[in-house]
């Protein structure tokens, strides 16, 4: 038996299921990248890891040398390129929650708050423990001391925990939060709309 040929779809076929599913092409393009960059970083940790995290926070993407005026830390890339996965993700499966109760609606809706609130929490920890460091530390080699390299040691970590890093994934944690309490909110006034029968868009 002849084995079959792969196939591809046609220029058309691409062009039709963009225009069906453009959510869905959005999130899972956002999601690879994001993928892409966690795991490309995650295998680049030096053997001699002095806090978790350093690897996605001491190097920048581009390369400044090649793109002098647009560039940022793996970190920030993961942390844009997650929040596009999810804003898309949940827009393609908008039809699913306008079907879904309203006390599962009201579950999500609590569940998603409380999420919130301990990733607001975080922020304002890391970024008061943060200031404190820059201030107190003084056996930096360079004045002023780079905010890149501080840890948190607490409480007793045998890893200390990068600072820039945990404050962009709390941070990144709380605008998913965020979006996604706004999101369940416009599902509501949706269906209120349709009950009153006013046309969704």
């Amino acid at each position: 038996m002849k084995a079959k040929k792969p196939e591809w779809l046609s220029l058309t076929q691409f062009r039709g299921l963009i225009e069906k599913r453009p959510w869905s092409i959005l999130s899972w393009a956002s999601g690879l990248g994001a993928m892409a960059f966690i795991s490309y970083y995650a295998l680049q940790i030096p053997l001699g890891n002095t806090s978790i995290g350093a690897q996605f926070v001491l190097s920048e993407w581009p390369d400044p040398g090649l793109s002098p005026y647009f560039y940022a830390k793996p970190i920030t890339w993961f942390s844009y390129l997650s929040f596009l996965y999810w804003a898309f993700g949940l827009e393609s499966f908008r039809s699913r929650f306008l079907t879904m109760s309203y006390r599962t609606r009201r579950f999500l809706f609590i569940g998603v708050a409380f999420v919130a609130f301990g990733a607001f929490y975080e922020i304002f920890f890391n970024f008061t423990i943060w200031t404190a460091l820059m201030v107190l530390i003084q056996n930096c080699p360079d004045i002023p001391c780079n905010p890149d390299t501080l840890v948190n040691r607490y409480p007793n970590l045998k890893t200390p925990l990068n600072l820039v890093f945990a404050t962009k994934v709390v941070t990144t944690v709380f605008g998913l939060s965020i979006y996604s309490l706004w999101f369940l909110h416009r599902v509501d006034r949706d269906l209120e709309r349709k009950a009153l029968g006013v046309e969704l868009r």
